[in-house]
């Protein structure tokens, strides 16, 4: 049986990564920052060829741990999906290093650390293999308060140049899904707001928003022999969003030169007497 790996496996988009990934007949290691997280994978999804790991994917020396023990466990790993990602809105002038820092620990030195130590196990074992990262539609195009997170996922892109330029002699190939708005509870609140659903399906020409399912579907390509001369790529699961640039969440207001204010970028602003009706 052939063996997977899913980095953010706790989460919506990277537990339907690996609901796929098992009924597509693969043994799949389900990571995530813990065990507890981890462990809840296999269980919601009662498979038993799911087997939860816990790795912090900003620790070196737990991330090539982690690839050995898989590799102890399952056998060498033929695909690899990092999915793992930490976003946080907030306006540059005040966001602290720290989250800034946070989100180039996770998003762009966790997702290189994964992929080297899985390369290295591929390598080692001369085992062939697909190496997927999660990018975002944000490393094309800006939108407001995500700035941390759009250059991480940007940075993404020539990383995963990188992969596909040096490990396609050794029959690894690597590429990079751009997911648009998905459907999840971390996007449910903003969606429930009044009219941003109904402005986003009048920016997404498919006319609908995106599913985990959506993406996990993208990923079942891309390590298929369908996929078998693509790497270096770079490919939008986002129903045609972009090509109206990036949804603008919040967005701010410049009337007055020097005093810019943020407003919602989608949907309007509730009045108080609808309000106070409500």
């Amino acid at each position: 049986m052939p063996v997977a790996v899913v980095t953010g496996a706790g989460g919506e988009l990277g537990t339907a990564v690996v609901s796929r990934l098992a009924s597509d007949g693969y043994a799949v290691a389900a990571v995530d920052r813990t065990l507890e997280l981890a462990a809840q994978v296999p269980l919601r999804l009662g498979a038993a060829t799911v087997t939860a790991y816990g790795a912090d994917q900003t620790d070196a020396d737990a991330v090539a741990e982690l690839a050995v023990q898989i590799t102890s466990d399952l056998g060498v790993p033929a695909v690899a999906v990092a999915n793992a990602g930490y976003a946080k809105f907030g306006a540059l002038l005040d966001m602290p290093a720290k989250t800034f820092r946070r989100h180039v620990d996770v998003n762009l030195l966790g997702t290189f650390l994964f992929c080297q130590a899985i390369a290295r196990r591929m390598v080692e074992a001369e085992q062939p293999g697909s190496l997927i990262v999660i990018s975002s539609s944000l490393a094309l195009a800006h939108s407001d308060q995500v700035v941390a997170y759009g250059a991480t996922k940007a940075a993404l892109l020539p990383l995963v140049r990188g992969l596909a330029g040096e490990l396609g002699a050794y029959g690894i190939r690597a590429n990079a899904l751009l997911p648009g708005v998905i459907e999840t509870a971390m996007t449910g609140g903003m969606l429930s707001q009044p009219g941003v659903r109904e402005d986003l399906l009048g920016q997404t020409p498919l006319g609908r928003l995106g599913s985990p399912s959506d993406i996990a579907a993208a990923v079942a390509f891309l390590i298929s022999e369908a996929a078998g001369w693509m790497t270096g790529a770079t490919i939008s699961v986002d129903g045609g969003q972009s090509i109206y640039g990036q949804p603008q969440w919040i967005r701010q207001d410049r009337a007055m030169p020097g005093q810019p204010r943020w407003i919602p970028g989608l949907g309007r602003t509730v009045t108080d007497g609808e309000r106070d009706a409500g």
